[in-house]
């Protein structure tokens, strides 16, 4: 679930605190429970449509632990791969579909297809005139530099940012890679979009911001020729920062009882936090369990000397049977 779906709860438990600290309460509640070994909120899982033979993560994702591309898993191969003695080359790594590749870092989950321009929608009219700066190579490759209030050339070039209008910079040209992105911290969503240089059309969504990002990098993989990916992954951090988050627990009752605790330890009252946190663990404990599949019977192993030929599924660990 996402924190926006447990806040309501968290919000009561915390009384009194704002948005930020019952957050980072809430934060605490999921890593207590995560000490107790009985899951692992980090661990994550996610099914992603392949983008001209890759796939962009989001920021959220730390360690990719198994790719499995179009239905088959695939080895990961970091972006030092293509260079080794034993690798694909330059062939390979394009065309190579029982490996994937880390491409390094990106601030878009997708590219142009062709020279644009970039606009931006806003999702609140309190980000009006906030700072989206994009810094980008012109169709030619050379680095955008635009001149500021005060006369001096800074490189990029601001976005505007204008709820329900968006335009592009008049002073900027069509450029053709994105190669940095900084943004100030907004109260909703940013959409990026490229224009057709052509004919002003738009041509695609290139990026989707959330509030707290200010510099935004993803990890971007190539899968060769799939049109869809399943990841397993595991998070950067347990750190609920925004209520756009997801927290990797899905029992409402085991992260109630955590919220108590934390606000019984912050009161200092330590029995009545360890009985609430002993119980949110036995809860959570107890969905666990229930959900483990049944598995295969293993063998029966009966350490004794004698055998009863009656006895023909079991194995004797203490004598030699006669065949």
């Amino acid at each position: 679930m996402f924190a926006r779906d447990f806040f309501s709860q968290a919000k009561r438990a915390f009384e009194g605190c704002n948005e930020a600290e019952v957050l980072a309460r809430l934060t605490d509640a999921v890593r207590l429970l995560s000490n107790k070994g009985v899951n692992d909120p980090l661990l994550g899982e996610l099914s992603l449509c392949v983008c001209n033979g890759c796939i962009t993560l989001p920021r959220d994702v730390g360690t990719v632990l198994a790719i499995n591309a179009g239905g088959q898993p695939t080895l990961l191969q970091d972006q030092w791969y293509q260079y080794h003695i034993n690798g694909p080359g330059n062939a390979g790594f394009n065309t190579c579909t029982s490996n994937s590749y880390e491409l390094g870092m990106v601030c878009t989950f997708k590219e142009f297809s062709e020279p644009a321009y970039l606009t931006a929608e806003v999702d609140t009219a309190a980000d009006n005139n906030k700072k989206l700066r994009v810094f980008a190579l012109d169709t030619n490759g050379n680095k955008i530099f635009t001149t500021g209030p005060d006369g001096t050339k800074y490189e990029g070039f601001l976005v505007p940012m204008i709820f329900g209008f968006s335009q592009k910079n008049p002073n900027v040209p069509a450029i053709s890679q994105i190669y940095r992105i900084s943004k100030e911290v907004t109260k909703g969503f940013v959409s990026l979009f490229g224009i057709k240089a052509t004919d002003e059309t738009i041509q695609t969504k290139v990026g989707y911001y959330e509030p707290s990002e200010t510099l935004p990098q993803y990890r971007r993989i190539r899968v060769g020729n799939k049109t869809s990916v399943r990841i397993k992954y595991k998070k950067q951090s347990l750190k609920l920062t925004s209520l756009n988050d997801f927290i990797n627990i899905d029992n409402d009752e085991a992260l109630r009882l955590a919220c108590r605790a934390v606000k019984f330890r912050d009161d200092d009252k330590i029995i009545e936090a360890k009985a609430m946190e002993e119980e949110a663990s036995r809860i959570l404990a107890e969905e666990t369990e229930s959900k483990l599949p049944s598995g295969p019977r293993v063998p029966q192993v009966i350490n004794t000397t004698y055998r009863d030929p009656s006895d023909a599924g079991l194995i004797y660990g203490g004598g030699f049977p006669d065949y």
